[in-house]
C-alpha cells in the first residue's frame, strides 16, 4: 500500500479518545432530545406522526459545534489523519436519523410494541422521512469535519512549523509535543468553560443554551478529558500531581455557576431563603443548585480519572509479574 494513504488514513489512540467522546455526547443529546425539538406543538396527538423529518436544537449548535472542536484538535496533532472527519461525519446522520425514527410519533418516544406497529403500518414514509434528513445531516456534518479538521491541519498547525527559537510559537510548540494528551485535554476543558461563559455574558435566550450545557455537555467532556489526562504515563508515575487537573477543572466551574444562576439578587422571591446583603438578598436556594452541579462536575471529573488510572496501575501490575 502507498506509503502517503497510510499516513492519511490511519487509526490510533486519539482518534479513539476523539471518537468515544463525541458517541458520549450524541448518545447524552439523543436522550434528551425531546428538549430540543425546534418545532414542538404542545396539542398534537402523540399518536398522529408528524409529514416531516423532526429537527432537533442539538442538530444545529451542540452537535456541530463539538463535531467542529474534535476535527480541530486532531487536525492539529500530530498523529490526526482524514480517518477522523471521515468516521465522525457519520455519527451524527445515524444518531439522529434513529432519533427522528423514534421521535416521529407525535414527539414523544412511544413504547416499543407501539413503535413496532408504527412501523408496520407507515414505517415506508418514516423511513424515507428519516433518509432525507439524514442525506441533509451527513453533506452538512461532513463538510464541518472535513472543512474544521483542515484548519487545524494546515491552519493552525502551520503556524508552529520552523517557529523561531526562544519565541512563544517554538516554547508552546515544545509544551504541546512533550505531551499532546496533555494539551488536548485542557485545550477541550477552556473551550468547554469558555463557550459556558460566553453565553452568560450574552444572556436573554442564551443562558438557555448555557443551561443546556451544563446539564447535558460539560459533564461528559470532564469525564472523557480527565479520563484521557489519567491515561498518560505521567499521570501513573506521578498520580499526586496529575489530580490538580480534575481539581482545577472542578474548582473552576464555581465562580461561572455562580455566574450563571446568581444567586445574588435584588429580589427574594417567594418559598426562597435569603440573607440581606444592603440593598441585595443572597439566595440560599439558588446557591443550592450551585453547588449541585459543582458537585456533578466534580464527581465527573475525579471519576473520569480514577476510573482510567485505576485500570492503568492494574494493567501495569500485572505486565510487572
Amino acid at each position: 500500500m502507498n506509503t502517503t494513504s497510510q499516513r492519511r488514513f490511519t487509526w490510533n489512540r486519539a482518534h479513539w479518545i476523539g471518537m468515544v467522546s463525541l458517541a458520549v455526547l450524541l448518545a447524552l443529546l439523543i436522550m434528551g432530545s425531546g428538549v430540543f425539538i425546534l418545532d414542538y406543538d404542545g396539542n398534537a396527538n402523540w399518536m398522529t406522526s408528524p409529514d416531516h423529518f423532526v429537527w432537533l436544537g442539538s442538530m444545529l449548535l451542540h452537535w456541530p459545534l463539538a463535531l467542529g472542536l474534535a476535527n480541530v484538535i486532531l487536525g492539529s496533532i500530530r498523529t490526526g489523519s482524514l480517518s477522523f472527519p471521515l468516521a465522525s461525519a457519520l455519527l451524527g446522520p445515524l444518531g439522529f436519523g434513529w432519533a427522528n425514527l423514534r421521535l416521529q410519533p407525535g414527539y414523544r418516544y412511544p413504547t416499543w410494541p407501539e413503535w413496532v406497529g408504527l412501523m408496520r403500518t407507515d414505517g415506508l414514509r418514516l423511513i424515507g422521512q428519516t433518509l432525507y434528513g439524514v442525506g441533509v445531516l451527513l453533506v452538512s456534518y461532513a463538510a464541518v469535519a472535513f472543512i474544521c479538521y483542515a484548519i487545524g491541519r494546515y491552519g493552525l498547525r502551520a503556524l508552529f512549523v520552523n517557529p523561531e527559537p526562544g519565541s512563544l510559537s517554538a516554547r508552546m510548540l515544545r509544551w504541546i509535543r512533550k505531551d499532546a494528551i496533555r494539551f488536548g485535554c485542557w485545550l477541550a476543558v477552556a473551550l468547554s468553560y469558555g463557550l459556558l461563559l460566553t453565553l452568560i455574558i450574552v444572556g436573554s435566550e442564551a443562558v438557555l443554551g448555557a443551561a443546556l450545557l451544563i446539564n447535558f455537555v460539560i459533564p461528559p467532556v470532564l469525564l472523557i478529558a480527565c479520563g484521557a489526562y489519567a491515561s498518560r504515563d505521567a499521570a501513573l508515575s506521578r498520580p499526586w500531581s496529575a489530580l490538580l487537573f480534575p481539581l482545577v477543572c472542578s474548582l473552576v466551574s464555581v465562580p461561572i455557576l455562580v455566574a450563571l444562576i446568581r444567586p445574588l439578587d435584588d429580589t427574594c422571591y417567594v418559598g426562597s431563603v435569603c440573607t440581606t446583603l444592603g440593598d441585595m438578598y443572597f439566595n440560599w436556594s439558588q446557591m443550592d443548585q450551585v453547588w449541585h452541579f459543582t458537585v456533578v462536575f466534580a464527581a465527573a471529573s475525579f471519576l473520569g480519572f480514577a476510573v482510567v488510572w485505576a485500570v492503568r496501575w492494574i494493567i501495569a501490575k500485572v505486565r510487572r509479574r
